[in-house]
């Protein structure tokens, strides 16, 4: 626990500098096998499109490995941890405009909640950030509503870590 009451363990560095390294390696194993199926193939075609199918596959493929990894971890934490309800402090409902060549724009929902924590009774804060493409912003904004300011939410708590008990998988910085 962390002086300003937030549920602050040193997981989320290990989960963030974790998942960065996990992706460069998971994608050089990608390339690594498109080589090795290029190869295989001996086909000119598939020696010249390696690269954008490879790097296409295993971009799908990791997001594929850390969706599997939240839902291991939130059901680990059901199974160990406490149920409890906490209540909405703040709740932002913002839209990120980007341009460039992929022009990606993104809503983006950040809730922080307050609860007692279970086993020392202070005040704990936890922080999680949502986002959705353009095209979902009808979701986005259906949950900035449903976690609006003084909402109850359920969450999960275990040691330093808390998990919001909702089906919405947060930012993949932002999961532990």
């Amino acid at each position: 626990m962390g002086r300003s009451g937030k549920l602050i363990g040193p997981m989320s560095l290990v989960w963030t500098l974790g998942v960065a390294v996990g992706a460069v390696v998971f994608m050089a194993g990608a390339l690594n096998l498109g080589t090795a199926v290029a190869r295989w193939t001996g086909s000119q075609v598939a020696m010249a499109l390696f690269l954008p199918v490879s790097v296409l596959l295993g971009i799908a493929a990791w997001m594929l490995v850390l969706a599997a990894a939240w839902r291991l971890r939130r059901n680990y934490l059901r199974r160990a941890g406490i149920a409890m309800s906490a209540v909405v402090a703040e709740s932002d409902l913002r839209y990120k405009y980007r341009s460039g060549p992929l022009n990606v724009s993104l809503w983006q929902v950040r809730v922080e909640v307050h609860f007692p924590h279970p086993d020392s009774g202070a005040d704990a804060r936890v922080q999680k950030q949502y986002f959705y493409p353009e095209f979902r912003k009808v979701k986005a904004r259906a949950l900035a509503e449903r976690l609006c300011v003084g909402a109850s939410v359920p969450v999960v708590v275990h040691k330093n870590s808390a998990l919001f008990d909702i089906p919405k998988r947060p930012v993949w910085t932002d999961i532990w």
